[in-house]
């Protein structure tokens, strides 16, 4: 997978009255721990409110289309999405620089 950084704005041309310098998307609430410091409020299951993969592909691409350069996916455990790999390809090929705030649960492997 290769990531067009060069197609980001640099950050002395970006309009933060206008555009996040970093958007943080909590893309579930599920995850298979319920740790005191986390402020998920933690639910086993992902619930049906959670975007879709069309919604997400959707909010990537508007992100990108902003000028947002980093984009980082949260939970919750953001691996107990089976589309988690999809999002992350598609927000690089968007040029975005992306990131995942995964739970350390056997969920956690290599490709993530």
């Amino acid at each position: 997978m290769q990531n067009d950084h060069s197609r980001l704005p640099q950050p002395s041309a970006i309009d933060f009255d206008q555009t996040p310098f970093v958007a943080i998307w909590e893309t579930t609430r599920a995850c298979d721990l319920a740790c005191r410091h986390c402020r998920a409020e933690a639910i086993p299951d992902r619930s049906s409110e959670e975007l879709s993969t069309d919604q997400g592909l959707a909010l990537l691409t508007q992100l990108a289309e902003m000028g947002t350069p980093i984009c980082v996916l949260s939970g919750g455990d953001p691996a107990k999405r089976p589309d988690l790999c999809t999002l992350v390809e598609h927000g690089a090929r968007t040029g975005m620089r992306m990131a995942t705030i995964p739970a350390a649960t056997p969920l956690l492997t290599r490709q993530l």
